[in-house]
Formats: C-alpha cells, structure tokens, sequence
C-alpha cells in the first residue's frame, strides 16, 4: 500500500512539473520577439539572430540576452574573428579585435563606453586570430594573415603573391594609436598562410605555435608539411632590441595514420602537464593539444624545443637552418614527435 501510494505521489510530482514548465514557456512566448529590445520574457529563446533581416551595426536589434546576462554595451564593427583582453602597464584594459581586414583597438576600461582608439590595417588577406603579450615593459600582439576570401580584400594594394600578405606578423601596440610593425615569418610551404596561434612560454622564453592548414597549393609530393604547425621563438635578445620571430621546426601529422582526408588543423592549445607525480612519464612535459578537421586530437611533446639557454648551440643550427629553407623541410628540420591521438568521431 504504502509503495502504491509513493508511486501516485512521484506521478503527481511529474505532472505538476511538466505542467509548470509548459505554462512558464507559454509566458515567455508573449515576450518581445523581433530583436527589438530585451528579452526578459524569453529566457530560453535563441540569442542569435539566424536571418539576414536586422543590421549588425543597429545595437537595438542585438540586444537579446537571458535575465542573468546585463547588457552593457554594443561594438559596430564588422568582421570580427577573435579577441584578447589584457590590462596594460597604464592599468586601462584593452580589448584586441582580430577584425577580419584589420586588428582593431578598443578601450574597454569603461564597460559603458567602449572606444576603438587604434587599428592596424591589412586589406589583403583576413586577419583571424590575435594574440597579446607583454615584454620588458613593451606590448605586442601576434597576428595570423591567411587568404581566405580573395573577393574580399583591397585590390589596389599588393599581390597575393606576395609573400608578406601570408604571414605570422609581431606588431608593438605599446602605442595604441599608432601599432606598428616589428617582423613576419612566411613559411614557403604553407602559401596560403597560417589559420590560428598560440603564445606559450617554455623555460622563460615565449614561443609561438601557428596552425597552418593544408590546401591544394601545399605538395605533399616534395615533402612540405602539409597540415603542420609552425613551432617559433620569439627571441628579444637580438643587438638591436627589436624581437624577430625565429621558426625553429613543425609538428606535423603523418598522412599513414589519418582516414585519408583533409589534414586541416583548426586550433590547438599548449600545456605543461598539470600533474605533480614525479614518477609520471608526464611529469615536467609541455604538449600541444591540435584540434583538426579529419585527423582528429593529435598530441605532440614539445619539452626539448629548441632553446637558446638549454643549448645555444642546437638553437642556432636549427633557427639557421629554418631561415635559410624558408621554412621548408629542405632544411627546418626539427618536429615535435606525435605522442598521442584521438580519431573516434563521426566521419
């Protein structure tokens, strides 16, 4: 009897539940829905707009948002890719807009008030990912140039055989009314330019990590690195003071161990391992985290990069090297050995 009567209650309890959720969707619905203010009614609703009938520019139609989200403010521009927030030494907080033709500066120390207070142009290919760094008291960001849509860029400026237009390029926004150029690295067999970064810092020295995807133009034939990711030091050592970009080798998937597709390397990430188990064979390594498109996680060790104070002298033979090839395997010879993968996604 008495599990009979438990039985009624959870039923009961189940009904009333439904029930309520139903009739507080059905509320919602009577909310704002044109993207004209906001959302209150519709906690649930989708904040995207999925049409192409409201304007980017208008802030009064994005401003949907769930009752827990404030809206504080609305950004005009165009195009944008990726962002890095970071605090400068002046204690302002800066927002780095990776902005499609362009890396835009925005104030955002003011939540209420953002202003774009610099830019640094680049008509020609799309600027997708932007990272910041700061150095002896100077700032600079990493900027990714890759040809992704030729019909959208500035026909009165360059080629797109224009080696620089393709770049990993270091700009100094010390200044952010005025960012300017400081070095590029173009890989000769990557011409379609590099697609994402990544900044780590290895035993005291920032190195960068580019994503560069294979296209039809890369010729796995004479042995580029289709797919790769370029592995670069940053070195601020230099006589002059000025920071170079120094490509030191690739980490790079084998096309045996893939399904066969396209080997285009989307994003990555790199960590020291977390774990303090001395006995872990884990233990004190660095690995890149490669997320790509049709070969799945790939995992490469790079603890024993190249590094100019572990051992000067394989560092300069292998930035040598690398200079002198352009980038190429004819001579960038080092790679970060694969440790690790996952492929158990829907093909």
């Amino acid at each position: 009897m008495q599990q009979a009567v438990l039985r009624v209650s959870a039923i009961l309890l189940l009904v009333v539940a439904v029930a309520a959720t139903a009739a507080y969707l059905l509320e919602g619905d009577d909310g704002p829905s044109g993207g004209t203010g906001p959302a209150t009614g519709r906690p649930f609703a989708d904040a995207l707009l999925q049409d192409e009938e409201h304007d980017h520019r208008n802030a009064s139609e994005h401003q949907l948002y769930t009752n827990n989200i404030e809206y504080v403010d609305f950004n005009a521009n165009l195009g944008n890719a990726e962002i890095q927030v970071a605090e400068a030494p002046d204690g302002r907080t800066y927002v780095y807009q990776a902005g499609w033709n362009e890396m835009r500066i925005v104030d955002v120390t003011n939540l209420d008030n953002t202003t774009q207070v610099g830019r640094y142009y680049d008509p020609n290919t799309q600027v997708l990912d932007v990272k910041y760094i700061e150095y002896d008291g100077r700032e600079y960001v990493i900027l990714q140039n890759q040809i992704v849509d030729s019909g959208n860029a500035d026909p009165n400026v360059g080629e797109w055989e224009d080696p620089a237009q393709v770049t990993v390029t270091l700009v100094d926004v010390t200044d952010k009314t005025d960012p300017s150029w400081v070095d590029s690295w173009y890989d000769v067999d990557h011409p379609s330019g590099p697609h994402n970064l990544f900044t780590y810092m290895i035993d005291n020295e920032w190195y960068i990590f580019v994503a560069n995807p294979e296209y039809e133009d890369c010729n796995i034939g004479q042995g580029d690195a289709c797919g790769g990711i370029t592995i670069a030091h940053l070195n601020f050592d230099l006589q002059n003071s000025l920071p170079r970009i120094v490509k030191l080798g690739e980490a790079e998937v084998s096309w045996e161990t893939t399904r066969g597709g396209w080997i285009y390397i989307h994003d990555m990430t790199v960590q020291k391992w977390p774990g303090e188990d001395a006995n872990d064979p884990r233990y004190g390594h660095t690995y890149i985290y490669g997320a790509y498109w049709e070969a799945g996680l790939r995992i490469f060790d790079v603890t024993l990069v190249p590094h100019p104070d572990r051992d000067r002298g394989e560092y300069l033979w292998h930035a040598s090297l690398c200079r002198a090839a352009g980038g190429t395997q004819a001579g960038c010879l080092w790679r970060a050995p694969e440790v690790g993968q996952w492929m158990d996604f829907a093909d």
